[in-house]
């Protein structure tokens, strides 16, 4: 056994880094490392291909060549455009930086009654979708909303305020919808601070702000900034939030208008296209910039080890009077979105009243007995994607931390890559690899296939992070003592990483049950989910209340299997957000 052995680093006593054997690569692991690079090279690789490839492709003519991203930047509509996303995404994350950095020092410092049920609230809008927010968020501070209603009722007004409608009501949306990003990071970071730094400036007479200032959030900034590439890559790819707010210039939702509905307009549906692969390479370049930086400026404390919760002090009266009110209202912001969507879910008509008159059970009987298609599409959708995102994510996972297979490091950028790939993109790219050459998307396994692409790094990530906290020495005795490593993985490793893979199967559910931006390209007649007819209920004009019914029973669901995530898998949720969730 001795030739086939090589190190792997794991935390001894004291946080040192320990060398244990990792075995070489055996035949049925090269068998599944194939396996796994075909299955990138089928669903990931050819698609792009296929969509930077149409995008070369001149309109009207057999030629490919460069004129398309030309007539892009020589277009001041399209430069116009490009330059109100990057300034939107400068300000949702200067947003939710200000926001979130507060209460996620609340959440990891803080011992206070009700954390759990703050934590989960503050990380709703992470699995809800944005749109969902837009349409709650339009019946509330809308300009015939409740708010205005009821200032004009009360007199304190003669006429309605804008509220939510322009730039204002895009940035709250949407820092309100990524703030979870921003707290988790954090909470990461905060959570591996080793505590005797902290205490270390305590008794050098540091005082509570500046020892924050000086030691805490230095050493925080590598994990904030993993979750804020995030943040100010999203309006890269969020194409419906501005459309319901009326703001359509922006690049994801011109591309989604030129694509979408110019079937006639050759050169407009090209330059839709040209928009998703720019949109796509801004999101990449800045994510593989800011992570090769954060890679550089991560800090490791050799002394000890840190407690799985971190640092936590008990707050005196004042400041547990703060922390209580800041948590509530974060928690009534997020709150808003399922409250305003209940009361539309149980009313027939809510229109120039601050709150609905009339209640019914109709618009449930609707989804539930006259269209319940849309509903068993979503489960059936979301759990074949569920089955192909677990297996391919523990393998991936299995084999970015305890093989040395060629490639792995590829496999792990592809993988990680994905999670801030426009889901526009995936779905324009699915639409033209999988029509004429290999025909799938004529058939329904088309939609759980994509959502398996779109959402499968929230799964890997959660696996990965299992991974790194399991000591490979336990592995190492099983198959020291005989076993093969399908039995160690059944008898030994599995066990010890059902919490992490749990965390994950609920949250990459969940994140493929409110898809939209990918199945709305790929959805046929018969095919569609919830969201889509959340989505079609609106755009049609039809009642506000089935959309509402809709979004309502969403909400309900993730909020129950967010709360159950949060309950069992905070520190996992914690370390596969962090800076340091990656590597193995």
């Amino acid at each position: 056994m001795g030739n086939r052995l090589s190190a792997a680093g794991i935390k001894g006593a004291g946080g040192v880094r320990l060398r244990l054997p990792l075995y070489d690569l055996s035949r049925g692991e090269i068998i599944l490392s194939l396996i796994l690079w075909a299955v990138v090279g089928l669903f990931i690789l050819y698609p792009l291909f296929f969509l930077i490839l149409e995008s070369f492709k001149i309109a009207g003519t057999d030629r490919f060549g460069i004129q398309n991203y030309l007539d892009f930047f020589r277009d001041s509509y399209y430069l116009k455009a490009f330059g109100n996303t990057l300034l939107l995404g400068v300000l949702v994350l200067a947003t939710t930086t200000l926001v979130g950095l507060p209460a996620a020092y609340i959440l990891a410092r803080y011992r206070i009654r009700g954390k759990t049920v703050f934590t989960a609230l503050t990380l709703l809008p992470i699995v809800l979708p944005a749109y969902a927010g837009a349409f709650a968020f339009i019946v509330f501070f809308g300009k015939w909303g409740t708010v205005n209603l009821l200032l004009m009722e009360w007199g304190i007004i003669d006429e309605p305020i804008n509220f939510i409608y322009g730039l204002q009501g895009l940035i709250f949306i949407q820092s309100l919808h990524l703030l979870p990003f921003i707290v988790l990071s954090l909470l990461a970071g905060f959570t591996n601070i080793d505590p005797s730094l902290e205490e270390a400036a305590e008794v050098e007479g540091a005082g509570g702000i500046r020892r924050f200032f000086t030691i805490t959030l230095p050493l925080a900034t590598p994990s904030y900034f993993a979750g804020a590439v995030l943040v100010f890559l999203w309006p890269f790819t969020d194409w419906l939030t501005p459309i319901i707010l009326g703001q359509v210039d922006y690049l994801p939702s011109i591309a989604y208008i030129n694509i979408a509905y110019h079937f006639t307009d050759v050169y407009r549906k090209y330059m839709g296209i040209v928009s998703v692969v720019v949109a796509a390479v801004i999101c990449v370049g800045m994510f593989l910039t800011l992570r090769r930086w954060i890679e550089r400026k991560k800090y490791t404390a050799l002394s000890k080890g840190t407690a799985l919760e971190g640092r936590t002090i008990t707050p005196g009266p004042l400041a547990r009077l703060i922390a209580y009110l800041y948590m509530g209202f974060i928690s009534a912001l997020v709150l808003i979105i399922p409250v305003v969507l209940g009361l539309s879910a149980f009313s027939r008509r809510w229109v120039f009243e601050p709150f609905p008159t009339y209640w019914t059970l109709e618009n449930f009987e609707v989804i539930f007995f006259e269209t319940p298609q849309l509903l068993m599409n979503s489960f059936r959708f979301s759990g074949i994607a569920l089955v192909f995102g677990v297996t391919f994510g523990l393998a991936v996972a299995y084999l970015l931390t305890r093989t040395r297979a060629p490639g792995k490091n590829a496999l792990d950028f592809i993988s990680t890559i994905l999670l801030v790939f426009p889901g526009i993109a995936i779905g324009v790219s699915f639409l033209l690899a999988f029509w004429k050459t290999i025909p799938i998307a004529t058939h329904w396994i088309i939609m759980p296939l994509a959502l398996f692409v779109r959402r499968t790094p929230y799964f890997l990530r959660m696996a990965h992070a299992s991974y790194l906290q399991l000591d490979p020495s336990l592995e190492e005795a099983s198959e020291i003592s005989g076993a093969g490593k399908l039995r160690t993985f059944f008898s030994i490793s599995l066990p010890l990483l059902l919490k992490g893979i749990f965390v994950g199967v609920i949250m990459f559910f969940i994140m493929a049950f409110q898809e939209i931006s990918t199945a709305v390209f790929l959805y046929r007649g018969g095919w569609e989910t919830l969201p889509i007819g959340i989505y079609l209920n609106w755009h049609r004009g039809m009642e506000f209340g089935i959309a509402a019914a809709m979004a309502f029973f969403m909400v309900v669901l993730v909020f129950v299997l967010l709360l159950i995530a949060a309950r069992i898998g905070g520190g996992i949720l914690n370390v596969a957000w962090g800076a340091g969730g990656r590597r193995g």
